[in-house]
């Protein structure tokens, strides 16, 4: 495999985390609790990596001019932060950030107070950061970076697919959940007819072994569900759809099932110990 892409590889990696680390911390401090500020669920975020890919291959050469580089850097990481907002916004449907409460701002995607930033990184980056980091990677032996560098890659593209179809199956997970929602209305309904036929053997059977069962999968999902949209939602306050909207109101519905099911189960225990004592 050809050095240079080796090593472009390599600081693509480092910078992925090292970005989310740095946007993490930032965003924890700001808001003072912990916040994973990434798309993935690992401690990576690819636009800092590819971002530093682009400073270290377009920007490096304006090295000696600190105004130029900043220009530049300016400019590139700009139209960088533009095309990552279209792409996303194509592919997922929603905004992952909005500039649009910013005075200078265009289509909320990009604003002059963030490419200031974007300014000022790539100065830092280039003159200091990236020489740093450049330097202290040659002290570490070849083999073990060559090693982490498989290891950590694999991770980062098994992270990458699974968020992106959890993500993109949101609407199929709700769809899931509605069917177990009518499973569970027509057990209910089925055991209330036996109850009334005083058939209490059957009754505890389906009532314990499906409806329970139902109802704590269901459950299961919607915990899961919520989980991953809320994280989202705190890395990405701007994100929206109707998919996340409803997933995150579902938090109240969560409690309501587990008071259901508790009160199922006490129900049950009663009709057992009525039916033993007797």
């Amino acid at each position: 495999m050809d050095n240079q892409f080796l090593e472009l590889l390599k600081y693509f990696i480092i910078y992925s985390m090292l970005g989310w680390v740095m946007e993490s911390v930032f965003r924890s401090i700001c808001e003072r609790k912990l916040i994973n500020t990434g798309f993935l669920k690992g401690p990576f975020c690819p636009i800092y990596g590819i971002g530093a890919i682009i400073m270290i291959v377009f920007l490096k050469q304006f090295q000696s001019n600190i105004l130029l580089l900043f220009f530049m850097s300016f400019v590139v990481l700009t139209i960088w932060e533009y095309i990552v907002g279209v792409f996303l916004e194509k592919v997922f449907n929603t905004k992952y950030w909005d500039y649009s409460d910013h005075k200078i701002n265009f289509q909320g995607r990009i604003c002059f107070s963030n490419s200031i930033y974007w300014g000022i990184l790539g100065v830092v980056f280039i003159c200091y950061i990236h020489p740093f980091i450049s330097e202290k990677i040659l002290l570490v032996p070849e083999y073990i970076v060559n090693s982490l560098m498989i290891i950590i890659t694999t991770i980062l593209i098994v992270d990458t697919v699974i968020s992106i179809l959890k993500l993109k199956n949101l609407s199929g997970a709700l769809q899931k959940i509605e069917q177990l929602n009518l499973q569970i209305k027509e057990k209910l309904e089925e055991m209330k007819q036996f109850e009334k036929a005083g058939d209490k053997k059957l009754l505890k059977e389906n009532l314990q072994e499906i409806v329970l069962q139902l109802t704590g999968k269901k459950n299961q999902m919607l915990k899961r569900l919520y989980k991953r949209v809320y994280r989202l939602k705190k890395a990405f306050p701007a994100i929206d759809t109707a998919e996340i909207r409803e997933i995150l109101n579902k938090k109240i519905e969560i409690n309501e099932i587990l008071n259901k099911k508790a009160k199922i189960e006490e129900k049950i225990n009663k009709k057992v110990k009525k039916h033993k004592n007797k």
